[in-house]
């Protein structure tokens, strides 16, 4: 049963049939998930080099897979499409190093739809809601909410009614938001960039609790 997500991922539909869309979101969610447990990420302001090195590769291959993800037709007619169906001497190896030529050109019918198994509402452990995450870093803390919004924008997106593929104008809408979360590691990650500002304890992690902080005030 498909669950509404909440917090950062509020407006985000959990249902839809295209496999392209659902195998993105899952990329984009593992990558969530290696972040937030980095221990250099969560800490002070912006991150450290080795980090950013590893949030930038991550980028890198997601722009990648929306690449793959993006419709390609090829200059093939019906007819010759009819002909490769029919050609014993034609593998599937030989169709798939062409591009899957039949892929995108032939009509086909609509796939049925199914949930992302991947729970937005904060019940999955896997996926914390960013309110329920201890990120100190601001920096941090824009990044993820950016990639959150991308994971909305992607699951928002025409083609998800669609069974396979995404439409090149759907796919500029990702790689603008990409890179802007490429940005965001250019401007605020590496060791330069970072500022050690010191946060001390929190009245929340003391050990005598919020309630004795020593600049509380009394009502």
């Amino acid at each position: 049963m498909s669950v509404a997500g909440k917090d950062t991922f509020e407006d985000s539909i959990t249902r839809f049939r295209n496999r392209s869309i659902h195998t993105y979101v899952g990329h984009c969610l593992l990558f969530r998930g290696q972040i937030l447990q980095d221990g250099e990420f969560g800490v002070q302001s912006g991150w450290d080099t080795a980090t950013n090195d590893f949030i930038v590769e991550h980028l890198v291959r997601l722009d990648f897979l929306r690449r793959k993800i993006t419709h390609n037709p090829q200059q093939l007619d019906i007819k010759t499409l009819q002909e490769r169906a029919r050609d014993l001497n034609l593998s599937l190896l030989d169709d798939v190093n062409d591009k899957s030529p039949a892929g995108e050109e032939v009509a086909r019918p609509a796939g049925r739809e199914f949930d992302l198994p991947y729970r937005l509402d904060g019940s999955d452990p896997n996926v914390p809601l960013l309110c329920d995450v201890d990120l100190r870093n601001v920096d941090a803390r824009m990044f993820v909410t950016a990639l959150d919004q991308h994971i909305v924008e992607a699951t928002r997106l025409d083609s998800r009614y669609a069974t396979y593929r995404i439409t090149p104008r759907e796919s500029l809408m990702l790689y603008a938001s990409l890179c802007e979360m490429f940005d965001m590691a250019v401007s605020f990650g590496g060791d330069s960039n970072r500022v050690p500002i010191p946060h001390g304890v929190r009245p929340s992690e003391e050990p005598r609790g919020p309630a004795a902080s020593p600049n509380r005030e009394e009502k």
